[in-house]
């Protein structure tokens, strides 16, 4: 019987060490990414599960999820046709020059200069899954 047990386990505790190690790698930028998506991205996203952005679309979840595919939400054709895998390099290539990455986005926005408020913004946004 302990050896039925031991794969699932294991395989749950690695599963657990895994978000403990994202979260100690992202820690020091948590913070900072959610005063940056506060003051760069909530007025129109929002990354509580199950709520609505105002012009965007929600970004729980974001990371894995393909562009243009949630559910209820109007994206541009270039969201859509662009097909993105989003990860933290697709990610910060958009929230850098959207117009530029992703031509034809409804995306207003002019990008997010800073090298380091970007990789905070990623590392936030990964936590919100």
């Amino acid at each position: 019987m302990f050896c039925s047990l031991r794969l699932p386990l294991v395989g749950l505790l690695s599963l657990t060490f895994a978000h403990a190690v994202l979260a100690a790698e992202c820690a020091p930028a948590l913070q900072k990414g959610a005063e940056v998506f506060a003051r760069e991205c909530a007025v129109c996203h929002a990354v509580s599960k199950g709520a609505t952005g105002t012009m965007g679309p929600n970004l729980s979840g974001v990371i894995g999820r393909k562009s243009g595919t949630l559910t209820g939400f109007n994206y541009s054709q270039a969201m859509r046709d662009k097909a993105i895998d989003w990860q933290a390099e697709t990610i910060t290539q958009l929230i850098t020059q959207p117009q530029a990455y992703m031509p034809g986005t409804y995306m207003p926005y002019m990008g997010l200069a800073d090298a380091g408020d970007r990789e905070a913004v990623v590392c936030y946004l990964k936590q919100q899954q």
